[in-house]
Formats: C-alpha cells, sequence, structure tokens
C-alpha cells in the first residue's frame, strides 16, 4: 500500500507519517509539501515538492503527477487550504481515494460561525458568537475576533477596549466575535471518530505552547464530554475523524470549535490506543473498526526535535 502524506513540513503532518510508520508498517509512505526542506521529509520514504493550494490547478496536476508516479491508493489531505482544494474538486484524482470528510460536515466546521449555529441547533451550549458586522457590543470585554476559516489560532485577535475593536473591525473581514469562556487552564480537547454507526472518542485536558500546539495533555474521563462528542458525530453523519475543543465553565462545557479533520493531538491519541488515521484506513477498507484503549491515566508531552540536511563533513 502506497499512502501520500501531505504538508509533511508541519506537526500534524509529520504526526500522521508516525501513526502510519506504527500502525501499518508494511505502508510505503510518500510526503510532500512546499518546502524543500520540510523537516517530515526524513521521516518519509520518498518526499515531493508541491506548489501552494491557493493556486488550485497547479497543485492538483502536481498531487496527480505524484499518485501517478509513486502508484498511490490513499492521501492524506492535511491542512485546511489543502482540504479545502480537494473538497471542491472530489473527482479530480481517479483510482486514488482521498481521506476528507463529508461536504456537509466540512461546510458547517470549517466556518466558526456555522459551528456555533449547527452545534446549538443540536443542544449544545456554546459562547455566544457574532458576525463581526452584526455585532453591536451584545458582550462586555474584554472578546475575542477569530477568522472564521483558518486553523491554528490564526486570525485571532483578544479586544480589551471599544477603540481595539474599531481599529480592528475596519481591518478584517469575513470574522466573529466571540465571547471568551472558562480559563486556559480548564481547556478540552475530544478526539472524535465515528464509522457511521459507532463513535468512539478520547478526552484530554490541554494546555498550550509552541505558539498554540497542544503542549502537554492529560488524558480525562468524562460521560459528558463522550456525549458532546456522540452530539458532533451524529449531527453530521460523520464517518470519519472530527477534533472538538471545549473549556470547561460553571454552566457545563462549552465547545467553541470543531476541527473537520485530523488534529494536532493525533499521534498523542495513537499512543493512548485512539488510532484514528489506521481506523480511517480500515474504514474504506470494510474492516472492522475497535477501540481498545491501552491507558486508564497518563500525560502526553510534545517534544521537540531536529533534522538536518545537506551536511559537508569537515575533512
Amino acid at each position: 500500500m502506497n499512502i501520500l502524506v501531505t504538508g509533511v513540513g508541519g506537526d500534524i503532518g509529520q504526526s500522521v507519517v508516525r501513526c502510519l510508520r506504527e500502525a501499518v508498517p508494511s505502508a510505503r509512505l510518500i510526503g510532500c509539501d512546499i518546502d524543500p526542506y520540510a523537516p517530515g521529509s526524513v521521516l518519509v520514504d520518498r518526499f515531493e515538492l508541491v506548489p501552494r493550494a491557493v493556486d488550485a490547478n497547479r497543485y492538483l496536476q502536481r498531487i496527480a503527477e505524484i499518485v501517478k508516479m509513486h502508484k498511490v491508493s490513499y492521501v492524506f489531505p492535511i491542512t485546511d487550504g489543502e482540504i479545502d482544494v480537494f473538497d471542491q474538486h472530489r473527482k479530480r484524482l481517479q483510482n486514488t481515494i482521498v481521506l476528507i470528510i463529508n461536504p456537509f460536515a466540512l461546510s458547517v466546521f470549517s466556518d466558526k460561525y456555522k459551528t456555533v449555529l449547527h452545534l446549538e441547533r443540536h443542544g449544545l451550549h456554546c459562547p455566544r458568537s457574532f458576525r463581526i458586522e452584526d455585532f453591536t457590543n451584545q458582550l462586555d470585554y474584554p472578546f475575542l475576533i477569530k477568522a472564521r476559516r483558518g486553523w491554528g489560532g490564526r486570525g485571532l485577535i483578544k479586544i480589551q477596549t471599544a477603540e481595539e475593536f474599531a481599529f480592528h473591525r475596519d481591518r478584517v473581514s469575513n470574522a466573529i466575535v466571540q465571547e471568551i469562556v472558562g480559563t486556559t487552564d480548564e481547556e478540552y480537547t475530544v478526539g472524535v471518530f465515528s464509522d457511521g454507526v459507532n463513535t468512539h472518542s478520547i478526552n484530554f485536558r490541554r494546555y498550550l505552547g509552541y505558539g498554540n500546539l497542544s503542549k502537554f495533555v492529560e488524558l480525562v474521563h468524562d460521560e459528558e464530554l463522550d456525549r458532546i462528542a456522540r452530539v458532533a458525530a451524529d449531527s453530521c453523519d460523520l464517518r470519519g475523524p472530527l477534533n472538538v475543543q471545549l473549556r470547561k465553565t460553571g454552566e457545563g462545557y462549552m465547545p467553541f470549535e470543531v476541527n473537520a479533520r485530523i488534529s494536532s493531538t493525533v499521534y498523542f491519541r495513537h499512543c493512548f490506543g485512539f488510532q484514528d488515521v489506521k481506523w480511517w484506513l480500515n474504514l474504506l477498507e470494510g474492516e472492522p473498526i475497535e477501540y481498545k484503549p491501552r491507558y486508564q491515566k497518563g500525560i502526553g508531552v510534545r517534544v521537540i526535535s531536529e533534522a538536518f540536511f545537506d551536511l559537508e563533513e569537515v575533512v
């Protein structure tokens, strides 16, 4: 089996490669990225350069070349931009399966405003959120401005005063204003996987670092988080993975974002027995999915490492 993983210059692409190495050791892994010195290039069997996904035609043409050259059976698109391109061109790659979730789920959960409306329609309590053009001081300061689309905290601004809001309001578009709930000490990330019948989930309390990555995760058992995971999956006829981000408040857990893709805690999940990368392949191969948790409790800490290129020894 030959598998292409995109975006191996980033943490998620590298984590997916590590999951595949351990879960499907017989697979031949091809990686691609826009950066010739992508750190994940040292982890794959073959590395290929690709153009940026903003140029959809050039990007897809190059992906098709790589798929043909390496006889790729499955493509794992990693970044939001790449996922958007594959979503809009679902039939472009023939005889190759691209691992993205269904169009409805992507359209809802790729938009932070639609996400909140959708989850509230299904009975979940979310932070109060407004399109920036509709906001007329319904929230007390401080609050957040967020880009409606994007990941990793991109386009996130904490607004402390009316002057700050006036400054940023005229400089951003396609954004939401969102209430700040809870604290960073009570932030949770829930990995979700459904085969269309059974929904599995794993819950971590997380602490951010290295930008906006989960630096430290602690396994948590909570039936309410499991229920929220089932609601999210059932609401969109999920077959594949999701990641729900929440904060715990005096009113309970409040989901504030859903990642409609494999998320940055994927290797943490994998090591705890929640193997959503492997399960997605199992689902497409018609094989059964069985979740066997490895640990009752535990903590995971992200490791930073290095890769080296073009080295010449001193003679």
